[in-house]
């Protein structure tokens, strides 16, 4: 208080009550040496010549203080406000300028005089007082006057509620004082935001005579009356209005304008949540989703709720009720927890019947499990209850009371009403593709899926969730493509369109594998990044359902032949991923792929132990064997030793795995001499799709054979088309592995005519950076992002760090966080961790030493 009065002519002191700011402020004018006085304000001083005579007659008491010769203009004011007030309020400006020395005036309770302080005496002194006034202004809601001109012209003293909140030090301070020696004092900040008046009466209260003598120091009072204290000292302090609209909205912790008019259930509940916030009433603003929402204290929000429940139980039971309708598709465990408060529990059942899938995805069973548990009696044996109880045990993995649940689920769908009985349907044959592993089994729960979807007009949740689903299982089939990614992109927007935030995440990163997967290298970068600015704006903390993204960046900067930073993106995919990751072989996959090309000794003995290591556990079935068989030929290849890649080659057979496998075999088996089977793997990729690196990497290996039979136009024909697909897609790596057999053939190519000079030269001059095709992107770190990252290295906290580069400690999150997502960490330590792998600090080796990754199967 001291310091900001020194600093500033006005000084805001502005919180709830009970907050000690009248405490504070007694105790502060006791201690400083200035003239000061005081004003306490009651709800007559709302008229202009009564705060008018209290102002003056508290400034005299002030000027009885200074000098005779100082003092005199005040004393000498007349208390009664003239006709014209300005004539009083210039008179009063003029004695104060007579003084040399700063005096105080402290005002109180300001708010007993609202709204009528905007054009009286209070807002002539704070806005024009000399800086001999130091005015203190102190009460429970920011004063009517105009503030933001003053904050940025001269600046404002502010005492806020987080500022006279209890510490955990001072909590202890008071337990000893209390003779509560031992109380936990940073349960008791958590529980109370360090409410001072909540902590002193919890700690005065007697303890609970069951409370063992061993644990009394940390216990809670039964019943502390803080609802009484709320009624009088908080509400009973507001306009009727106002108090009734704080006891409806106090119904949930958060909400919203829409479900704040909703509970009002009148006109103006909009307009009195604004004043809420005006009137600092335990109430914070977020409005970082793009829309504002708010959430009360939760110890705050109780008592309102005691007390509203107390004086109209069943008015309290209905907006219960209200607010599990609104949250019904937006938020099952509000949805949930307020429908059981306002004993509505078939309102939780529906939530639960149309949104358990998402709980599925985002790999949180075990929260839908207990929903599922905390309904009442007889609605915990409902027959769709028990079948979403049976999926979360089938995920859990337990096998003993799965199967029974299933049964006595199965035996009750039939007595459902019909649309439950088809939601349920729906629903269940959906999780089967979270259940399918083999393909035959997978192709049969699509179509399954798939009529499910087409015959039923349903809920836009499942229907949502399905498309999804359903998108995945294609890719997950590795035959993506167009059918794929329509999937996806549907899903993507049905989730968007109904708020079905999962659902839209999840599809977004889905898409950005799709459409890497089908050659679009560039839009799978794009939307990439719109699924990390999307997770990013909806504050999502969920990692593994972004491993698509990662894999799908992994994927892009393998063939951009960028290999660091494939290795640190497919290395994020698999950290990532869980079981729900269904791509994470594919993720092994690229790794190896991405070692074989390094050809770091370390990394190919990783990659080696990591094949290994997943051999025989089923983690590679149907076309992912060829790839697992495919990385054992190139890590061989890798190593030196090309006749065992070949003999693996060989065991192949003829063509017909996927056209990944076989466009790298074609190559595998040209290089090992081995033309004619060769030959015959390119030819049975002649009428399949092909995704644009697929058919690079095949024309350039067909026009090595055709080099090689002495057929010049067909070599060049096959070189002009592996160029049109590449170069649009800034495909780089097929070129780099055949560098050797290719130099001399694109030389020729130039002279034989091509429209692709710049990129030609590119690939001949490969010391040379290709700055066309490697401008800076979004996955790149910035000038300023990566200074931030040297300065993480340090020990330094965010606010160090903010001061040693001149910014605010928003600026230095704000970069910390888009570094996590550009490197795809979690954390501070993750992405140190990467960023070394990636080579990111200079001098440094570009592996983690100590780093290693783990891809875990079920669990």
């Amino acid at each position: 208080m001291s310091a900001s009065t020194a600093a500033h002519r006005l000084t805001l002191v502005v919180a709830p009550a009970g907050y000690g700011k009248t405490t504070l402020l007694a105790d502060w004018m006791h201690a400083t040496g200035l003239p000061s006085a005081w004003l306490s304000l009651d709800q007559f001083d709302g008229r202009p010549s009564r705060l008018f005579h209290g102002v003056v007659s508290a400034l005299q008491s002030a000027a009885r203080s200074v000098s005779r010769s100082e003092g005199s203009a005040l004393l000498s004011l007349e208390r009664v406000l003239a006709e014209d007030p300005a004539e009083s309020y210039d008179l009063v400006l003029n004695a104060l300028e007579h003084l040399s020395e700063p005096i105080i005036l402290v005002i109180d309770d300001l708010q007993m005089a609202e709204p009528e302080l905007a054009h009286g005496i209070v807002s002539v002194l704070a806005e024009r007082a000399p800086p001999t006034l130091r005015l203190v202004l102190s009460g429970r809601c920011y004063p009517s006057i105009r503030l933001e001109r003053l904050r940025r012209a001269e600046g404002v003293g502010e005492v806020q509620a987080g500022d006279l909140a209890f510490t955990p030090n001072e909590i202890e301070r008071v337990a000893s004082s209390l003779g509560q020696d031992g109380a936990d004092a940073e349960g008791l900040r958590q529980a109370t935001a360090g409410w001072p008046i909540v902590v002193h009466e919890i700690l005065a209260a007697p303890v609970r005579a069951d409370c063992p003598p061993d644990e009394r120091g940390n216990a809670v009072p039964a019943r502390v009356p803080l609802a009484d204290y709320v009624a009088e000292e908080v509400l009973g302090q507001l306009r009727p209005p106002l108090a009734d609209f704080v006891l409806r909205a106090t119904t949930c912790d958060r909400l919203d304008s829409r479900l704040a008019a909703e509970l009002y259930g009148r006109p103006g509940g909009s307009l009195l949540l604004q004043e809420c916030r005006r009137s600092v009433l335990f109430i914070e603003e977020d409005s970082c989703r793009g829309e504002s929402h708010y959430h009360w204290s939760s110890l705050f929000a109780a008592q309102c709720r005691a007390i509203l429940e107390r004086r109209d139980p069943l008015l309290a039971e209905r907006l219960h009720r209200v607010a599990a309708r609104h949250y019904q598709d937006s938020d099952v465990r509000l949805c949930v927890a307020e429908a059981l408060r306002g004993n509505d529990p078939s309102r939780a059942v529906t939530s639960l019947g149309e949104h358990w899938l998402e709980f599925v995805l985002r790999n949180d069973t075990r929260t839908l499990e207990h929903l599922c548990l905390g309904l009442p009696a007889g609605w915990s044996e409902d027959p769709e209850i028990l079948m979403i109880r049976w999926a979360c045990r089938h995920r859990a993995g337990d096998s003993s009371s799965a199967p029974e649940l299933k049964k006595r689920g199965l035996a009750g769908l039939p007595a459902l009403a019909p649309f439950r009985r088809r939601r349920a349907e729906i629903n269940l044959g959906l999780f089967e593709l979270f259940l399918m592993e083999g393909r035959p089994d997978l192709v049969a729960a699509a179509g399954k899926g798939r009529s499910l979807l087409e015959t039923a007009d349903s809920h836009p949740a499942p229907h949502s969730t399905g498309l999804f689903l359903l998108g995945q299982a294609e890719m997950r089939l590795l035959e993506g493509g167009p059918v794929a990614v329509s999937l996806l992109e549907e899903a993507m927007a049905a989730g968007r369109a109904n708020h079905l935030e999962i659902i839209e995440v999840c599809a977004a990163a889905g898409l950005a594998l799709a459409l890497v997967s089908s050659g679009d290298l560039r839009e799978a970068d794009d939307q990439g990044v719109h699924a990390l600015e999307r997770a990013a704006v909806l504050e999502w903390r969920s990692p593994e359902q972004l491993a698509s993204v990662w894999l799908a960046r992994g994927i892009s900067c393998y063939w951009k032949d960028e290999l660091p930073k494939a290795r640190a993106y497919l290395a994020a995919a698999l950290r990532s991923g869980t079981r729900l990751f269904p791509f994470g072989p594919l993720a092994l996959i690229y790794q190896v792929l991405v070692d074989c090309a390094t050809g770091n000794p370390a990394h190919l003995a990783e990659s080696n132990a990591i094949l290994d290591a997943v051999d025989g556990r089923g983690l590679f079935q149907g076309p992912l064997s060829a790839f697992r068989t495919l990385a054992l030929a190139k890590v061989a290849e890798a190593k030196g030793d090309p006749d065992t890649a070949i003999r693996i080659a060989r065991s192949f057979g003829p063509g017909g795995n996927p056209p990944l496998v076989d466009a790298f075999l074609a190559e595998l088996l040209r290089r090992g001499g081995e033309a004619t089977a060769a030959q015959r793997c390119v030819e049975s990729l002649a009428n399949r799709r092909r995704a644009s690196f697929v058919d690079t990497s095949v024309s350039l290996t067909e026009a090595l054979l055709a080099h090689a039979r002495g057929e010049t136009a067909a070599t060049h024909e096959r070189i002009e088309h592996a160029l049109n697909r590449a170069e649009p897609q800034s495909i780089v790596r097929p070129f780099a592995e055949r560098r050797g057999d290719l130099a001399e053939l694109l030389v020729q190519h130039t002279a034989w005519g091509t429209s692709h000079q710049a990129f030609i030269a590119a690939r001949t001059a490969p010391q040379v950076q290709d700055h066309a095709h490697h401008t800076r992107s979004y996955w790149d770190l910035t000038e300023r992002e990566l200074e931030v990252l040297a300065y993480m290295r340090s020990m330094m906290t965010a606010a160090e760090m903010a001061e040693a580069l001149y910014v605010s400690v928003n600026t230095v999150k704000t970069h910390q966080r888009s570094i996590y997502r550009k490197l795809g960490a979690s954390g501070r330590r993750e992405a140190l961790t990467i960023a070394v792998e990636r080579g990111l600090f200079e001098g440094t080796d570009s592996r983690a030493k100590d780093g290693h990754y783990d891809f875990t199967v079920n669990g």
